[in-house]
């Protein structure tokens, strides 16, 4: 695995955030150096709730929260209750004992990248861009520090999931992606054509076991989910793909493109076009999925999958 050695994932837990970040905590390798919360899948106080009582449920409540932005660049964000539930996670984790540290993400985002490791920080952005956006616009020399920005977001020539052409995430701060996409940085977009290739049914997921503290947590996350509305009968690993590509960027291949995103308010606003320019943006074609299950059965000791 030629997994980066330093993170700091940009998160709005959720489900899906939750398995991706205990994903990361999985890796011994690995630092986390801390993590920064948006509004998205939920208000962004129930993400920064959620992204501490993760951490302390892991045993790493060493590890920072920086609370991020409440507001998407242009309006509201409208979260996502009937995927994720009022709470954002399935599996109700107990409160946390500590808080969030008292700089915002930006300012977080900004110390973390412009420090000692400068060239060495990957960046997972599994929300919303609006703090990356905030980020660039505030203090445009942070980011360029980054060594890559893995982003789950977009669906390019591909389906959306929240209407006909876009996806939750890029819908929900379309002015934030447009920012982020076209800032000549090195990103890697992990979309929904490429999400897709990775799920697991009902059937498979309650089977699943694990004696790893970190395994149990993802299968409570993850079983609760299937428990709460019967009629779901597939899981895709959306910010759990963009992890794994994070830590073992060949389990898939890819091509450059450049990408234009739909800022009208009408049936494109969040959708993900290819602009035919030049490519700097890296998009996944075909994911290994054999080898991304994998990886997530080694990282979290699951059996059965």
């Amino acid at each position: 695995m030629a997994e980066p050695t330093k993170l700091i994932i940009d998160t709005d837990p959720g489900v899906d955030d939750a398995v991706a970040i205990l994903m990361a905590l999985a890796v011994p390798e690995v630092e986390i150096l801390g993590l920064t919360t948006v509004g998205g899948n939920v208000p962004s106080a129930r993400t920064a709730r959620n992204a501490l009582a993760l951490l302390q449920s892991a045993g790493r409540s060493d590890i920072p929260v920086a609370k991020g932005s409440a507001r998407p660049l242009r309006g509201k964000f409208s979260y996502s209750p009937q995927f994720h539930g009022p709470g954002g996670l399935s599996h109700r984790l107990p409160d946390p004992s500590f808080g969030p540290v008292n700089k915002g993400a930006v300012e977080f985002l900004y110390d973390q990248l412009t420090a000692d490791q400068i060239g060495e920080v990957v960046v997972v952005a599994l929300g919303p861009l609006t703090n990356l956006a905030h980020l660039l616009w505030e203090r445009p020399f942070a980011l360029e520090q980054a060594k890559n920005i893995i982003v789950m977001g977009g669906a390019v020539n591909a389906p959306g999931n929240v209407t006909p052409k876009a996806e939750f995430n890029t819908y929900s701060d379309p002015v934030a992606a447009e920012v982020v996409f076209s800032s000549g940085l090195p990103i890697t977009l992990v979309d929904l054509a490429a999400c897709r290739q990775v799920g697991i049914s009902r059937e498979q997921a309650m089977v699943l076991r694990s004696d790893h503290p970190l395994g149990q947590l993802t299968l409570q996350m993850l079983q609760s989910w299937f428990r709460k509305e019967p009629s779901r009968q597939r899981f895709e690993f959306y910010d759990p793909l963009a992890m794994a590509i994070a830590l073992e960027p060949a389990i898939a291949t890819v091509t450059k493109v450049d990408l234009d995103v739909g800022l009208e308010e009408n049936d494109s606003w969040g959708e993900t076009t290819e602009s035919g320019g030049p490519g700097e943006i890296t998009l996944p074609l075909n994911v290994d999925a054999a080898r991304f299950f994998g990886l997530l059965e080694g990282l979290l000791e699951l059996e059965g999958l």
